[in-house]
């Protein structure tokens, strides 16, 4: 369902205009100091690498940190992406983000193709697999492509609370 279509407000023109680039984008959503975006930024990359057609964003929302901790992010993590500043939370709120790291697999209209986690390394806060098999960003995004609907839209993403 398009956000536009269920009585919510547009969506950021910045981002509107951003999104409309390619045809999907993947978003990650971020907060400098949670390590579990830190942990996910690497797999997060090696997901640009491999999906050329597929447009790669960070999203952090508010304005609890200033420029230079983003900044510092990027340098430790070594991201191969932009980070989008959603300052007043409208794309957060739009996609009903609720944690970081939390993944959306979009199309340039702003509809959710897939949300939740990357994949079923993590178990709970602070609890990481050694070894996981469920890859469920990366199989949305491969029926996606493929114009297959995924069979996974939706899992319940595990991270640090988005404060609003």
């Amino acid at each position: 369902m398009s956000l536009f279509a269920c009585g919510k407000k547009p969506m950021n023109t910045s981002f509107s205009k951003l999104i409309k680039a390619k045809r999907y984008t993947v978003l990650m959503f971020i907060a400098p100091d949670c390590p579990m975006c830190k942990t996910l930024s690497t797999p997060f990359s090696v997901l640009v690498d491999e999906y050329p057609d597929v447009q790669f964003l960070m999203v952090h929302s508010g304005m609890h940190y200033d420029p230079m901790e983003i900044n510092m992010f990027a340098t430790e993590t070594k991201i191969k992406t932009r980070i989008f500043r959603d300052y007043t939370y409208e794309v957060a709120t739009q996609l009903g983000a609720t944690v970081t790291p939390e993944f959306f697999l979009i199309d340039s209209s702003a509809n959710i193709v897939y949300n939740g986690l990357l994949d079923d390394r993590l178990l709970a806060l602070g609890n990481y697999k050694q070894q996981w098999s469920k890859h469920y960003l990366k199989d949305a995004l491969d029926a996606t492509l493929a114009g297959k609907k995924p069979k996974l839209t939706k899992t319940n993403p595990v991270g640090c609370v988005l404060e609003y």
